[in-house]
This record gives C-alpha cells, structure tokens and sequence, in this order.
C-alpha cells in the first residue's frame, strides 16, 4: 500500500506530539505544520516536537518529515501560495490537533481566531485541489453545562459553557461539521476529556488541569518541611505556628474525566485507520471516571498534605477562606467548574470502534497520581533547569489568629 502523507497541526503540544510521533512510528509521512519554527536549527525543531525520540530515532525517520512555518489562524494556514497548493495536491489525510487552551475571558481573540477560524481554514484545506480524510480533535466538554447522559452524535442542546474555550470548541465542531457536509469531506472527530500523563511512565508535556492542584500542594509540604527543619537562612528565626488546613470547595460525589495520554494516542490512531470511522464523532473519555473525593485522598497521599477537605459550596461560604485557601483558589479559579459535576459522557463508537484492539483506558489509581506527581517534580513542572519557587507570601501560614507574614516574595528550591 502506498505510503499516506499525513499534514498534522499542533505537533508541539502534547497530544499532537504523541499522535505525530505514532504516525511516524507506523509508516506515515509526516507535513507538519507549526508557529515559532522559523530560525530555530533543525534539532530545536526536533526537540519542541519529538521531545522523547533520541538524536538516532530522528535521523531514521528524518527524511518522511517536512516542517513547516505556518499560521492556522489566516490564510492558506499561514502558508506560501506555492507550498500551499503542493500541500493540497499531496496530503491525504489531516489530523488537526492546534488548539488554544486558555479559559482567560480575556483570551476571547485567541480562542476565536484559533479554534474557530483556524479550524475552518483548516476544514477548508481539505477540500482544495483533492479531499482529504479531515480528523479533528475537539473536547468532551463541548458538552458544557450539560448534566447526565451525553451521546456522541449529539452537540447543540441549548447548553450554557464554563468558559470561553469550551464555547469556542462548540463552535468550532458545529461550524466545521456544516462546512464538511457542504463540500463532501470525510470528517471524523475526536472529543477526548481531561488527559494526563502516560499511564506507564507518568510522561507529560502539559502541566495544567489536575497538575495544577498538585503543585499547589507539592510546593506547601516543601515549604512546611523545611519550616520545620528551621536550616534555611530565610526562614530561621521564625515563630512555629500551627499548619493550615485546605477546604477546597466541590462535590466530592461527583467524577472527574481523566485519561492517560497513552490511551487517548492509541484510541485515536487506531481509529483513524478506519475508513468506516468517517462521518463519526468518538468519545475519547474514561469510562470508569474516578470521583472528585478519591483523586482527594490520592493527592494527600502522593503530596503529603493531610489536611485537604473537598466541602460543599455553602459550608466553604460559612466562614473566611484562610489565606492558603485565598491563594489556591486565585491559582486554580478557571478549574472550579469542574469541582461541582460533569457529564456522564456515553462511548458507544469508541467502544466498537475499539473492539478487539486491546486498547483500554486504564484505571486512575493512587499509584498513577503518585506517578504523575514524581515525574512532574523530576521535570520540575516543565521548567527545565528552573529553581523552585516557594510563594510564601502567598502561603501565609496561620496561626491563632494573626497571619504570620514573611515579607518575602518567595522561596528558592528544586520543583
């Protein structure tokens, strides 16, 4: 069979990556197309993309890859003419994975202009010169709001979204969906819920969503710890005072969607091979989601910090938040939506699609959120070779009344 040529978008980012490399790994030629390459040696461009390949693993498959300087975001993809049309004539299949991520009300431009414009730029590539199979990643969450049984075939019921990502990921899939229709492009999407790390090796490039919360709690056993130990110049001499608990406000009940990012690669590739896969969309999602109230418990264990509670909204609103509780709640402000429930998102396509294959999500247990948590610190949070910052201002510690304030803005240590 002749060799596909595949055109992947957002190769820099996490899944993108894993996906782009999974291609590659099963014989594909690769068109990448990304922002910020243009300048950087061909390794730094290597690197960003394939941060998990060895020198001699690249130089194998070097010559099925073309990397590209582009914009999805305008037009021809931010591409020349010339490359462009060569692109349109010889592409068989897209994956677009690009996307931006930011919940920021005031990241409304870049959501707009990249999930929603750069997705029907990229929609309409695909139907240029020839048609390609089109595979979109969009979220689970396109579903917002929405409570109970969620089915794959369905997108608009009126729901509300927690933020302005979601809203745009909607609109994006209902748009490109219309624009598939009226120009005959095979068109598959994927709608994947919370990913994480790798389920073996705890491997991760993106370091938000639950990685959030962890480091909030990983930084605050490491600055008590070395309170305690009263050996750092920059807090000897200090009053002991008693550690704070943290209330975190949710539904303990309720589940969080987490799945390893090994799965949501192998789902993904697997059925993208399937001809039979197109006009379909696919719940990417954990079946057996855990609840708000274990991932808790795990935490406590993997980070040290026993005095988390997850408490209902009115008893968290009955008495002022201490100023760790201020603190973590500022950091992690976008995520507290998902705190108070989700979906139970249905996988009936996936499931079949997936049948035989041996491709299961695997269980989120204590010891993958202890995995998760080690290889993040190992690689401290994504900042390689940064030093660890101790935010002890705002970690002030409460004693029996009165804040001990450091009057420092922070801490130098290892995360």
């Amino acid at each position: 069979m002749r060799m596909k040529t595949l055109l992947i978008t957002g190769a820099t980012g996490f899944l993108g990556g894993c996906l782009a490399s999974k291609y590659l790994e099963e014989g594909y030629r690769l068109r990448i197309i990304a922002r910020n390459l243009r300048g950087l040696p061909l390794k730094e461009k290597m690197d960003k993309i394939f941060p998990d390949k060895t020198t001699e693993e690249r130089n194998a498959f070097s010559d099925r890859i073309e990397l590209l300087e582009g914009d999805i975001s305008t037009e021809n993809l931010g591409l020349s003419e010339a490359d462009y049309l060569r692109l349109a004539g010889t592409v068989d299949m897209v994956v677009h994975c690009a996307a931006a991520t930011k919940f920021e009300n005031d990241a409304n431009d870049i959501l707009t202009q990249t999930n929603i414009y750069g997705s029907l730029h990229v929609a309409g590539f695909c139907a240029r010169k020839k048609v390609k199979r089109f595979h979109y990643v969009s979220t689970a969450y396109v579903a917002g709001n929405r409570r109970g049984i969620v089915f794959e075939h369905e997108l608009e019921k009126g729901q509300k979204f927690n933020n302005n990502y979601e809203q745009s990921k909607y609109e994006a899939e209902r748009r490109i969906s219309s624009l598939a229709k009226q120009q005959g492009i095979p068109l598959t999407v994927y709608r994947p819920s919370i990913i994480a790390g790798d389920s073996i090796t705890g491997y991760t490039k993106n370091y938000d969503n639950i990685y959030a919360f962890c480091r909030e709690l990983v930084c605050l056993n490491d600055y008590e710890t070395r309170r305690k130990s009263g050996n750092d110049s920059l807090i000897q001499g200090r009053h002991e005072v008693r550690p704070v608990s943290l209330r975190i406000p949710g539904d303990k009940h309720s589940t969080i969607n987490l799945i390893p990012i090994d799965y949501a690669t192998n789902a993904i590739f697997h059925i993208s091979k399937q001809e039979e896969a197109a006009g379909k969309i696919f719940h990417i999602v954990n079946p057996t989601p855990p609840t708000i109230e274990e991932i808790a418990e795990w935490l406590k264990v993997a980070t040290g910090i026993y005095r988390v509670r997850v408490v209902p909204q009115h008893e968290f609103s009955a008495s002022a938040p201490n100023a760790l509780e201020k603190s973590f709640f500022r950091r992690n402000k976008a995520f507290q939506p998902y705190m108070f429930g989700e979906a139970c998102f249905d996988s009936a396509n996936t499931r079949a699609f997936l049948a035989g294959a041996n491709i299961d999500c695997p269980l989120i247990t204590q010891e993958f959120i202890s995995r998760s948590i080690q290889y993040a610190i190992q690689t401290k949070w994504g900042k390689k070779g940064a030093d660890r910052e101790y935010r002890e201002r705002e970690y002030e510690v409460e004693g029996t009344g009165d804040h001990q304030k450091t009057g420092n803005n922070s801490l130098v240590s290892n995360i």
